[in-house]
């Protein structure tokens, strides 16, 4: 099967768009002196889908419709000095492509796979994560692997000639994601709801807490002539704004002043 990606270039024929390629034919261009380099400028950045769509380049995960390719950007945070060779054995089942970037060094390499998978799927967040949990032990949450410059060195390109990956494992997990998504959305409706429903009957409360919004607390504790009205607008005005319009009243019969204030602010904000 031919497995569809996105490339594109800030220079060059590909730029400024992303433009659907077939892998094996752009493959090369990671074997060549010409296109590798240490500078990103340069690079050539190759998304592990496709957009269905000619689109302007940028680098976020929108630019992928449907893939059957992933990439792994394994920065080895943990410095495992064997993990290209854990890597290999792992999978070595599969088909995929792997090089070293130009920052790896024996003591912490750095390297990027390649894997191809037996059919094509549709991108998405949960498909995002299925691929994370399924290759945790490679790449991390901040891992960009959805798309990879052409950087790297050279004669460590390796390609491990095996059957493709099944797509179906990864199926599985991304439906699984996508339950917990689900099941995420229902618990927040679920809590929202309680929330909601405990404001409504319990009165006293609600009417208790009006007392902790800071402009109330400074008139509660004393005002002096100066400050008086301004301050208790201000209260009045923040408990109007927080739901406590009901409790307004029983705010003023708390303060020390005279009952003509009381009435001016209640006729204001009842």
């Amino acid at each position: 099967m031919n497995h569809f990606i996105s490339i594109c270039s800030s220079r060059g024929a590909y730029a400024p768009h992303s433009k659907k390629v077939v892998f094996e034919k752009i493959f090369p261009l990671l074997c060549s002196p010409k296109i590798a380099s240490e500078k990103k400028e340069n690079s050539i950045l190759i998304f592990n889908g496709y957009s269905s769509m000619l689109s302007t380049y940028a680098r976020r995960e929108s630019e992928v419709d449907r893939f059957s390719t992933i990439f792994l950007d394994v920065d080895n945070e943990e410095k495992n000095p064997n993990i290209i060779d854990d890597f290999k054995k792992e999978f070595q089942q599969f088909d995929f492509y792997l090089y070293e970037t130009f920052s790896s060094t024996k003591e912490h390499p750095k390297f990027r796979a390649i894997i191809l998978l037996d059919e094509e799927l549709t991108w998405s967040k949960s498909a995002k994560k299925a691929i994370f949990k399924t290759f945790k032990h490679y790449a991390d949450e901040k891992a960009s692997w959805f798309f990879s410059p052409t950087k790297n060195k050279l004669e460590t390109i390796y390609h491990n000639e095996g059957k493709l990956y099944p797509a179906s494992k990864l199926k599985e997990k991304i439906e699984e994601e996508e339950r917990r998504e689900r099941m995420k959305r229902t618990n927040q409706i679920i809590k929202q709801f309680q929330i909601n429903t405990w404001m409504k009957n319990n009165n006293i409360e609600k009417k208790l807490s009006w007392r902790n919004l800071p402009s109330v607390k400074h008139c509660l504790d004393g005002l002096v002539v100066g400050e008086r009205d301004s301050s208790i607008n201000s209260a009045c005005y923040a408990m109007m704004k927080n739901g406590y319009k009901d409790s307004i009243h029983d705010f003023l019969m708390e303060l020390s002043v005279d009952s003509k204030i009381i009435k001016k602010f209640y006729d204001r904000y009842r």
